[in-house]
């Protein structure tokens, strides 16, 4: 017998319920994680427990870092975890109950607790862009780029605001425009071609990352519903994100907008805009995700030696292959007594330097720094 249309739509309220509930309790479990933490405190005083208790549940919120981040890296760069994700004990420990206390026998306050840790809000805080930022140094980035409507250059940098509006959303450290009045457009295309010129113009005004970029907006078609005038443009943009210490390419993208409107200008601009904002969008996902793999993962970092041999190269290289965090080394050249040495190590360009200090055999002295670069000079 054929049930009615309202016990259908009952039956399909009810099925809808369960799934949402149980999509609710498989989501609860996924963003929080029950773990043991175990601190210890000297003494046997109120105050010795509580310091224990504190690190006990900092101890299960480095366990819950460690559902996150792969187990090899977090030991590797334990270093770089952010304290402020373990200061912040209280928003990370949804709740905890004591599964040990040995009461400070023995002047050693000993505390173990099972916490439940909200995975969600620690992954949030992990990978949150100001510790990323912070990390990295809070690189000043440069926007340049060249524009132009229909074949003629434009002063007006539409698509290079947006840029920077969205930059500046997000807590980046811009070079300040003002600045960078004397960079024309030529500077832009000539930077777009060659990251090496590209890397200069940034040195020249103190950024440690530049954004150079060209775009275009041309007129696609025109036409005339109810006797208005309506123009149709295409804006196309592309830009090249680059290291200034080594020249290196880290991001390349490009974005097209049509838009269309009742004046030729405007629209253009209209078009330009979105594209702008789009590309804006693109380059600063890339860019955060590029540096985050650097702050929890590997960093790239390239050596220029000064007064190099063969044999002094080679020394260097078997001493960096024999440091722990060092993943990789490679020799890029070695030319008129300057060895250029790439490699990939869990840490930045601080810990290697001073890694480096401590080599008698070969004798270096470090004599520039930045986060991808360090130059140096052989001794004799």
């Amino acid at each position: 017998m054929l049930k009615s249309p309202k016990i259908w739509s009952n039956i399909a309220i009810l099925l809808l319920g369960v799934l949402l509930s149980s999509a609710g309790t498989v989501l609860a479990q996924i963003e929080q994680k029950e773990m043991i933490g175990e601190g210890m405190a000297a003494g046997s005083s109120l105050i010795s427990r509580e310091e224990a208790l504190n690190r006990a549940l900092r101890d299960a919120i480095e366990k819950g870092v460690g559902v996150l981040i792969d187990s090899e890296t977090i030991v590797q760069n334990f270093q770089l975890l952010d304290d402020k994700v373990y200061s912040q004990v209280k928003g990370y420990v949804k709740s905890y109950e004591i599964a040990g206390d040995n009461q400070g026998e023995g002047g050693i306050y000993r505390i173990k607790v099972k916490a439940v840790v909200a995975l969600g809000a620690l992954r949030k805080s992990i990978k949150g862009l100001n510790i990323v930022l912070e990390k990295k140094g809070r690189p000043r980035v440069m926007a340049v780029f060249s524009e132009s409507i229909d074949g003629l250059e434009q002063p007006g940098a539409v698509v290079q605001t947006e840029m920077e509006k969205a930059f500046l959303e997000n807590n980046f450290p811009l070079i300040d425009r003002a600045q960078m009045e004397m960079v024309k457009s030529r500077d832009a295309a000539l930077s777009y071609a060659d990251p090496s010129k590209a890397a200069a113009l940034g040195r020249r005004y103190g950024a440690e990352v530049v954004i150079v970029g060209q775009a275009a907006s041309d007129l696609m078609d025109t036409s005339k519903p109810y006797g208005v005038s309506v123009y149709a443009y295409q804006a196309q943009v592309s830009a090249r994100v680059i290291k200034v210490d080594t020249a290196g390419l880290m991001v390349s993208e490009s974005v097209e907008s049509v838009q269309r409107g009742g004046g030729r200008i405007p629209t253009a601009k209209k078009s330009l805009k979105d594209a702008g904002r789009k590309l804006s969008d693109l380059v600063m996902k890339q860019i955060v995700e590029k540096w985050r793999s650097e702050v929890y993962n590997l960093t790239s970092i390239q050596l220029i030696c000064e007064n190099a041999t063969f044999d002094k190269l080679n020394l260097l290289k078997a001493g960096l292959r024999n440091l722990g965090a060092v993943e990789s080394v490679s020799e890029r050249s070695f030319v008129n007594q300057i060895g250029i040495i790439d490699l990939q190590m869990a840490g930045d360009a601080n810990m290697l330097a001073a890694k480096l200090r401590e080599f008698t055999d070969p004798l270096v002295d470090i004599t520039g720094k930045t986060q991808n670069r360090i130059d140096l000079k052989f001794l004799e």
